[in-house]
């Protein structure tokens, strides 16, 4: 899942360490392998990020092999792979892949936007310096650039802008390149922003039914 998603399914009202860790795992890929194990040495916002940190492991271990994401997944593989004008591009599994992902950021954010808002209003009450002193823990190089990085994605909260075309394409080829190295021209980004107008028109006509299956995923069932 994306960084919204991850928040919408496991967010705990008040928790800010724990709700900002829900996003770390994927934030933090370039620094840290993996947020394990634990350490004696914890202070209790350290522990509260470890503990939003695994919540995201256990997240996707559910969501990816899961029917609704296996058929989210094929339904835009194969759109992708039927519209011609961008059928010569590469890697189109993983294309498929964070589409699809992003797309299901892309309706929290056009039909509950207070989401998004709820999201960044967490990340604004951590402190950057325990933030800091938790991913050092694990990091194999300096995190002063990840933290920097992460004051900067509070400060322009670009997330919102996954409800406008051309910042949703903007931030999908950026993906993608960064990924591939391959740097999508302008015609290409509008090719995208037709091709996901056309996802959107034709599969998700009822995103709120489709989020409310997502976050139904998740949900314990009741205890008689």
């Amino acid at each position: 899942m994306n960084y919204l998603s991850h928040y919408y399914i496991d967010n705990k009202p008040g928790n800010y360490y724990f709700n900002s860790a829900l996003f770390l795992p994927d934030f933090a890929r370039n620094y840290v392998q993996q947020f394990t194990p634990a350490f004696d040495t914890f202070l209790p916002e350290e522990q509260q990020l470890f503990n939003g940190c695994q919540a995201h492991y256990a997240a996707d271990k559910v969501f990816h092999p899961s029917v609704f994401f296996k058929q989210w997944n094929e339904t835009i593989k194969q759109e992708i792979t039927s519209f011609e004008p961008l059928n010569y591009l590469q890697r189109k599994w993983f294309l498929s892949h964070i589409l699809t992902e992003m797309l299901i950021d892309r309706q929290i954010v056009k039909i509950m936007p207070t989401i998004c808002k709820q999201f960044y209003g967490q990340l604004d009450e951590i402190d950057t310096k325990i933030l800091h002193l938790y991913v050092s823990k694990y990091a194999h190089k300096n995190v002063d650039p990840l933290v920097k990085h992460f004051q900067h994605f509070c400060e322009v909260k670009y997330m919102f802008g996954y409800a406008q075309d051309e910042s949703f394409i903007f931030s999908l080829s950026r993906v993608y390149g960064r990924a591939t190295g391959i740097e999508l021209n302008l015609k290409e980004k509008q090719l995208f922003k037709e091709l996901v107008n056309f996802i959107e028109q034709n599969h998700f006509k009822e995103p709120i039914a489709i989020l409310a299956e997502l976050k139904n995923m998740f949900t314990p069932p009741p205890i008689n």
